[in-house]
């Protein structure tokens, strides 16, 4: 049943009213795994409350059960070798934020973080060896806390890094993937396959909310930064001091925007194709392409603490 425009603006009301108050009030006094660079990870729900998936479906968009509108929100990944190329719906996601796969002969995991906008890839391997991993029910600074099944390590997604636990100090790393529209995907790599859960692929409509409202994640912390409005997305590439952020408007208009990482140049691109940035750093006779990763200012600033603009 759907809902009325004005229940709908009860909810919202509702949820602007009660809902900080009340998760954050939930995240100081939930449980502690550990306590990293003095900020906690907190346990918001119980370990396997939140599904992950091990072996996900694909399938063609064809087949797919409710296959994703034109301007909805995906993930895509486009494996090296000759592969299909790989759809996620950001809806799905949704429901399933740690989804382990495969393709191209590497493995690795589709990370979402709803209360972030964090949507990533990374490489599974490391440290000798291939993690399957699985949500936590845990947060970090307002993040997704990733949990791998072999060690029990917590993983932070935003950044690779291992929190605590076993391989605490390794780091996995992040892999370019492209967050654009179903349209663009589609047109770009029409045999692509797409994740298929059963469920339906728009974004949950307590999510809407939720994007559309002032909420900076649950921690009840709040950016005093005014370079970007708190709940902007942004797009970043991330160093090793540092990271650097942009909004795509201002890439997509400007086609190319020569800048530094870490003191070295790069070269920020629009990806007319995908209709997404890209980034490249020169090497040797060609250039190597750095991960674009979409996220909420606030929690782009709490996941790296030097974050540098265009601008500054």
């Amino acid at each position: 049943m759907s809902l009325s425009r004005r229940s709908l603006l009860a909810l919202g009301v509702l949820l602007a009213i009660s809902g900080p108050a009340c998760f954050s009030h939930d995240y100081k006094n939930k449980p502690r795994v550990a306590v990293v660079d003095g900020d906690p990870v907190v346990q918001m729900a119980p370990e396997g409350k939140f599904s992950s998936l091990t072996d996900p479906r694909l399938v063609p968009l064809k087949q797919h059960n409710d296959p994703p509108f034109r301007d909805e929100k995906v993930l895509g990944v486009a494996p090296p070798r000759a592969e299909p190329a790989r759809m996620y719906p950001i809806g799905l996601l949704d429901d399933n934020e740690v989804v382990n796969d495969e393709a191209g002969g590497i493995p690795y995991v589709v990370a979402r973080c709803a209360l972030t906008d964090l949507s990533t890839v990374l490489d599974r391997r490391v440290a000798g060896r291939t993690l399957t991993f699985e949500n936590s029910g845990a947060l970090w600074k307002d993040m997704l806390v990733m949990k791998d099944k072999e060690t029990g390590t917590y993983w932070n997604p935003a950044t690779g890094r291992a929190l605590t636990g076993p391989l605490e100090g390794e780091t996995l790393t992040v892999l370019p993937s492209s967050v654009t529209t179903a349209e663009a995907w589609r047109e770009l790599y029409p045999s692509t396959v797409c994740l298929e859960t059963g469920k339906l692929s728009a974004v949950p409509l307590r999510l809407r909310l939720y994007a559309m409202s002032s909420w900076e994640g649950v921690s009840g912390e709040k950016t005093t930064d005014k370079r970007f409005e708190p709940k902007a997305q942004v797009f970043f590439v991330a160093g090793e001091a540092e990271a650097l952020a942009f909004q795509g408007s201002r890439l997509r208009e400007k086609r190319t925007i020569a800048a530094t990482l870490d003191g070295a140049p790069i070269t920020l691109e629009w990806d007319a194709g995908v209709r997404a940035p890209r980034a490249w750093r020169p090497t040797a006779g060609a250039k190597e392409e750095i991960p674009v990763v979409p996220i909420y200012w606030f929690a782009l600033l709490e996941q790296y603490p030097t974050v540098r603009t265009l601008s500054d």
